[in-house]
């Protein structure tokens, strides 16, 4: 099985990262949307590069420092994340893991300078080892540009192939993971394997309220199901909408499958890691949309009307209480 060097970026603009923040440096008290996280191995997490201030703080700090001009819609950090195949990287002892983030962390203080770097931190609380790294895209000139820095889309995949080579010098038993634009098929983002989890967690407690909500019971067993219903309402609209879209991953891997099965592939296709990477994939997806459906079943029990009230008002309490932890 061939063991993958991982490493993505995303561009965030300012009014999003505070919310990226409380993640990475793990200050919120709950994370509905990631049961991943193992609150109780928060405290082996470990930086590479502390954040002297908060992030929000930090970027518009060394924006002013490097006499950059910062537009209302600008892209004002890069967020990364640096991974490996699980299996490979967990049989790593922490000495070993810790030079390999150190490893990976010097790649971008090479190429995208340690000024610009507020923060690079390794979570050691979730199912995988990986390092959440930020900095801010400022040039050589003193230019605030994502654009010049990254490069769209056909850059993202350069720094990627770049990043592969920097960690093969100490690696070599390490492949390059597959460009998204060459396999030509969409990566399910995490979040929908989260969420599924998470809601998938509730189950048995979800279809008891819906049973509970009946026009018979009115009293204050229905109010309690309902407050519950509350809870969950934001991610069960989600997930309504999300197995259509599993339905059409599964479909458009099953054609790449083919297509690689019967020969007709490229030569990036052809080699036989591609092949059990979509497998994998495949495989994956299924599990998930099987999740999807008995769960969308169940929440379909419930009132279109009334799943609209509960989605609107869960999401505006959140919102005030996300206001509340600001301060």
């Amino acid at each position: 099985m061939a063991n993958y060097a991982i490493m993505r970026i995303e561009k965030r603009k300012l009014p999003s990262v505070g919310r990226i923040n409380k993640h990475h440096e793990r200050l919120k008290e709950e994370y509905k949307s990631n049961p991943d996280i193992d609150r109780g191995r928060t405290g082996t997490n470990y930086h590479i590069i502390a954040p002297s201030l908060p992030y929000r703080d930090a970027v518009l700090a060394r924006i002013e420092q490097a006499g950059a001009r910062r537009r209302k819609d600008s892209v004002v950090l890069q967020d990364c994340f640096v991974g490996g195949t699980p299996d490979w990287l967990k049989a790593k002892s922490q000495e070993e893991q810790r030079e390999y983030f150190s490893h990976a962390y010097q790649f971008f203080e090479d190429n995208f300078g340690k000024e610009n770097i507020i923060s690079a931190v390794v979570h050691m609380d979730e199912a995988t080892p990986h390092m959440h790294l930020c900095f801010v895209p400022i040039t050589a000139k003193g230019r605030l540009s994502s654009k010049d820095i990254i490069g769209g889309p056909q850059g993202l995949v350069k720094w990627q192939d770049r990043f592969y080579e920097h960690m093969r010098q100490r690696y070599p038993d390490l492949s390059r993971g597959l460009p998204q634009k060459q396999t030509r098929r969409k990566h399910v983002p995490p979040y929908m394997f989260k969420l599924t989890a998470e809601l998938y967690k509730h189950y048995d407690e979800i279809c008891q309220a819906i049973n509970s909500i009946g026009a018979f019971n009115n009293g204050r067993k229905k109010e309690e199901a309902i407050a519950l219903l509350g809870r969950y309402a934001p991610e069960m609209t989600q997930l309504k909408a999300q197995v259509a879209s599993t339905d059409k991953q599964i479909a458009d891997l099953e054609r790449e499958l083919a297509y690689v099965t019967e020969g007709r592939a490229t030569a990036w296709q052809a080699n036989q890691n591609y092949k059990q990477e979509l497998e994998e994939a495949n495989y994956k997806l299924y599990q998930l949309n099987r999740e999807q459906k008995r769960l969308a079943e169940i929440i379909s029990r419930i009132p279109p009307e009334l799943l609209a009230q509960l989605t609107k008002s869960e999401r505006e309490a959140r919102k005030i209480q996300e206001r509340g932890n600001d301060r």
